[in-house]
């Protein structure tokens, strides 16, 4: 059976005979591969000038907030046209994954408007930093707490940016689903204030789900952060198809994970998710700290099944390496093949 196959089963009837495994990398030849599914970055060029030591183009910087807050004028910005937008960032995404599709479930990924808000007003970046890691400091929620009004400008204008590239990566036949990557949590619960989450990001994730599926694609979310509180991941779970990568606690640790793998049991135990597909079970920490041996990761993975359950789980990692990492390192890869080998085992494919 395809890959592409294996994916679609658990997503309509919730089990395929494996659990679908997706690696995910910014190296796109390794995650076609090691995975059954390929992501494809819809990152937009236009914006990456100011993930650099420039900042964002509406910077705090060391004005005081109140100040900076009342005197933003979010139409001050050059914004592109949207065609532009649209053709430059399928162009890019084109020539990452083309030519390692195979008979891979593949998904178009685009940054949503709450992320996409905060990088709008990041503060400049160390001149050394990789690009992945690019850091904000949640300047927007302060802006929508002082000046809501034009917080909510910025907000609509980014969303009409992202309707319009879901749009065009539902186009794509051989696109099978579109993640829209989120934030609005940390482990500590959710970082903005309820209103905020009535007012726009519950409403913009109604639109681009109803699109998504009326356009004939899956829709699939991904959000950092325990995003339990005030039953925000069940509201989301009645929008989405699947959810990535239920980030409810930390797993810097053997310890943590398995403590993690009981509250992610309990979201799906609980109902929580509603018959939502699971994306997660593999911590990226785990694959790549040197003192976690491919024996303990592969029993760390049993014990995630178990307490998770094999319906509607594709087993996936909660990131992907961080710069500098590779799933191509041998000591990586073993402990990659572990994992492998328990799915294999349990679909009785070996």
């Amino acid at each position: 059976m395809a890959r592409r196959e294996i994916v679609y089963m658990v997503f309509e009837e919730g089990y395929s005979g494996r659990i679908p495994l997706h690696f995910e990398s910014i190296e796109k030849s390794w995650e076609a591969r090691l995975s059954d599914i390929l992501l494809g970055h819809a990152w937009v060029p236009l914006w990456s000038d100011f993930f650099s030591e420039k900042g964002g183009p509406f910077a705090r910087l060391n004005r005081k907030l109140s100040e900076w807050a009342n005197n933003l004028d979010i139409e001050s910005y050059d914004w592109p046209s949207i065609d532009q937008v649209v053709s430059e960032t399928l162009e890019v995404f084109r020539q990452n994954i083309l030519e390692y599709i195979g008979d891979h479930f593949i998904i178009f990924e685009v940054i949503g408007p709450t992320e996409q808000s905060e990088y709008f007003m990041m503060p400049p970046q160390e001149k050394s930093r990789d690009i992945e890691l690019f850091w904000h400091e949640f300047d927007f929620g302060k802006l929508y707490r002082v000046n809501p009004r034009e917080a909510r400008k910025l907000y609509s204008k980014l969303c009409r940016y992202i309707i319009e590239l879901v749009k065009a990566g539902c186009e794509f036949s051989w696109v099978d689903a579109i993640r829209v990557a989120d934030d609005a949590a940390s482990y500590m619960g959710l970082i903005y204030s309820w209103s905020f989450y009535e007012d726009l990001y519950l409403p913009f994730h109604r639109e681009v789900t109803d699109l998504i599926h009326r356009m004939g694609k899956l829709a699939i979310l991904h959000a950092d952060g325990d995003i339990r509180p005030r039953g925000l991941l069940k509201k989301l779970s009645e929008l989405y198809d699947g959810i990535h990568p239920l980030d409810l606690a930390p797993r810097s640790t053997l310890k943590d994970a398995y403590q993690w793998a009981i509250e992610v049991g309990k979201v799906r135990k609980y109902g929580l998710l509603n018959n939502v597909v699971a994306l997660t079970g593999l911590p990226i920490e785990l694959i790549m700290l040197e003192d976690i041996t491919p024996h303990e990761l592969a029993t760390f993975t049993k014990f995630f099944i178990d307490k998770h359950g094999y319906r509607r789980l594709i087993l996936s990692v909660t990131h992907r390496p961080y710069p500098g990492r590779s799933f191509s390192e041998p000591c990586v890869l073993e402990k990659i093949n572990a994992v492998t080998n328990v799915i294999n085992v349990l679909s009785g494919e070996s």
